[in-house]
């Protein structure tokens, strides 16, 4: 990749990237990006949200950053942050392109387009998002479609979650060369490394886990509404405890009712295990299937990697280009819990599909869906609009056009 981005013909672009917080997730990602060699890349955080898991990682010293002063205004019953004094520190990194996360740090990519198009610094905006939601209305609701579709006009390109995004954007009306595709994953690498090391088989990780050898199923995740780690424990009370293990893993709001409706129950066969990090390579490699109910994302990608097929409905668009229907995974139709329990039975009855599902997954991963991947889309799209930029043909001009 670097050998690619080195012929191009531009001169070194500062990329300043705007974000509420830098999680630990996202760190690999911008490492690679900042180690692009015609980029010069600087990261722009506030504080962490209030009674939030948006919190930036302890340790930031590989990432190039500023952090921001930051005040929290209620806004559209949501707290966002405002960065104050960020245009100034845009001025002093004299941006040529500036990557903003978007619908999430509304407020943030505001400045930006203050920044660049108000006060004239010309820099080139990129706006990064997921765009929409499967099952939900294309641009949200009307007042907020609304809004979004006004600021999104001031944005020289768009950086999107999947390939469902970018239709959302196509459908909105917006042009496909100035859509660029980087599917949202996590730190893949690190997890295929963890996969080789990890040398125990499926029995001998349950046994280390004081689990059952038989079919297990893995929800992997926060726990809370939207995303419905509930509704396991629903697929679980109408299977055979037997011939079915369910681990629920993660913390969150309706992790304690979680474990005291699994008590009440008396459901043997579900183990809630609350947040794990040392042993969940041990968890990953004793699970056939990763079950995501609800909403989600990161995970599909982290769990393909450990040779996981995944069970999703409707989660974040990046089903659409991980999870192939009956090749990597299985796509529910209605998510109801009737279909979810038949998927698994199939999947269960058959072990070798459910194996090959599992590695054509790890290899999908392996060969398109790394952060690697992830950088080079996101560089590709820096330099796309930068040359735009520099050849007068900026979002501004092409309107004007």
């Amino acid at each position: 990749m670097a050998s690619q981005l080195e012929q191009e013909p531009f001169p070194r672009i500062r990329l300043a990237v705007l974000q509420r917080v830098c999680p630990s997730y996202r760190i690999p990602l911008f490492e690679k990006l900042a180690a692009v060699p015609t980029l010069e890349v600087k990261l722009f955080i506030g504080d962490d949200l209030p009674e939030s898991k948006v919190r930036s990682a302890s340790n930031l010293q590989s990432v190039p950053h500023t952090r921001v002063p930051t005040r929290f205004i209620s806004l559209f019953r949501r707290m966002l942050p405002w960065h104050v004094g960020l245009i100034d520190e845009l001025r002093r990194f004299a941006p040529d392109v500036i990557l903003c996360e978007a619908e999430s740090h509304f407020l943030g990519y505001l400045q930006a387009i203050i920044y660049s198009r108000v006060l004239g610094h010309r820099a080139a905006l990129l706006h990064w998002c997921f765009i929409s939601l499967p099952g939900e209305p294309v641009g949200g609701k009307v007042g907020r479609r609304w809004l979004k579709t006004f600021f999104r006009r001031f944005f020289d390109g768009f950086v999107v979650y999947s390939s469902f995004s970018k239709d959302c954007l196509i459908r909105l009306g917006h042009r496909p060369e100035d859509i660029f595709v980087s599917v949202n994953v996590g730190d893949t690498e690190a997890f295929l490394r963890k996969d080789a090391e990890e040398h125990s088989t499926k029995a001998e990780a349950r046994r280390a886990l004081g689990l059952p050898n038989v079919f297990t199923v893995l929800y992997l995740g926060t726990f809370d509404a939207v995303k419905r780690p509930d509704q396991v424990l629903d697929v679980a009370q109408n299977l055979d405890p037997k011939r079915y293990s369910f681990v629920l893993l993660g913390s969150g709001p309706l992790l304690a009712p979680i474990e005291e409706r699994v008590r009440h129950s008396g459901m043997e066969n579900v183990c809630c295990k609350g947040r794990v990090t040392t042993e969940l390579s041990t968890y990953l490699r004793a699970s056939d299937v990763l079950l995501v109910p609800g909403r989600g994302g990161i995970v599909f990608s982290e769990a393909m990697a450990f040779g996981l097929p995944v069970m999703v409905h409707q989660a974040d668009g990046t089903e659409s280009d991980l999870v192939l229907d009956g090749k990597t995974g299985v796509r529910l139709q209605t998510g109801q819990t009737a279909e979810i329990v038949a998927a698994l039975e199939a999947l269960s009855a058959d072990p070798e599909r459910c194996r090959r599902m599992g590695e054509a997954g790890r290899e999908l991963v392996r060969e398109n869906y790394t952060t690697g991947a992830m950088v080079k889309q996101i560089a590709s799209a820096v330099h796309e609009v930068a040359r735009r930029k520099n050849a007068g043909l900026s979002r501004s001009a092409r309107t004007a056009a």
